[in-house]
């Protein structure tokens, strides 16, 4: 018996790659055009305007996606054309997921339903998912919601759609600016995956620590 009617997750950066698809898809833009930039400044100015723009009005993420290259670019003096950006688009539901997710969502659904709530569109989550190679029971997505994370409302959304009281949900993410602080601010248990082992932002404060996926079980058994 599981202590939690379901278990959601974040998506990309918890159970998706998401620094790895990214920084290959840059990589590879980059030879492409013959320019020399270091990796981690361009990925920093990408991942500072991407959350910047998602805080605006909803738009669809691979908007964002589009947008976000763009400015990018622009940021290094690099030349950008549309192409591009629908290349990063394409890119996205290519990703691959973490090694200790297949085997782990597997085992999870044993014992509760899983869920996942992402900032992203409808048909890129999907594609993620068959990647994963496990069926979720519910994927609540910003698409449906109109609004990203860390927008608590993306949370009260999901709530609705899961027809669940926070207290009955645990919420699995890597990221604490996305996901653990708005998931606490509506009531749920909170579980930061820390895969890297890197030390905990002052004055936010998990529910749950765990280094890989696998832990989550032991959490939720009663």
């Amino acid at each position: 018996m599981s202590k939690f009617s379901w278990v959601t997750f974040d998506c990309y950066g918890t159970l998706i790659d998401w620094d790895t698809g990214i920084r290959n898809f840059l990589s590879k833009l980059l030879a492409r055009k013959g320019v020399f930039v270091d990796l981690d400044r361009i990925h920093r100015c990408w991942e500072e305007i991407q959350f910047e723009l998602i805080q605006r009005e909803y738009r669809p993420y691979k908007d964002i996606l589009r947008l976000s290259l763009e400015a990018t670019l622009k940021e290094f003096g690099i030349t950008y054309s549309s192409e591009d950006g629908d290349a990063f688009a394409a890119s996205m539901p290519t990703w691959k997921s973490f090694p200790d997710v297949p085997p782990s969502l597997q085992k999870l659904k044993g014992f509760t339903r899983i869920a996942i709530i992402s900032n992203t569109d409808n048909d890129i989550l999907k594609e993620s998912v068959k990647l994963m190679g496990v069926e979720f029971d519910a994927l609540v997505t910003a698409q449906d919601a109109k609004v990203y994370k860390p927008s608590p409302r993306i949370f009260e959304f999901a709530l609705q759609q899961l027809n669940e009281d926070p207290k009955g949900i645990l919420h699995v993410a890597f990221g604490f600016k996305y996901d653990l602080v708005p998931a606490k601010q509506v009531g749920m248990t909170t579980c930061w995956l820390n895969r890297t082992g890197e030390p905990k932002p002052e004055g936010i404060e998990p529910d749950f620590i765990i280094p890989s996926l696998a832990e989550v079980i032991p959490l939720i058994l009663l």
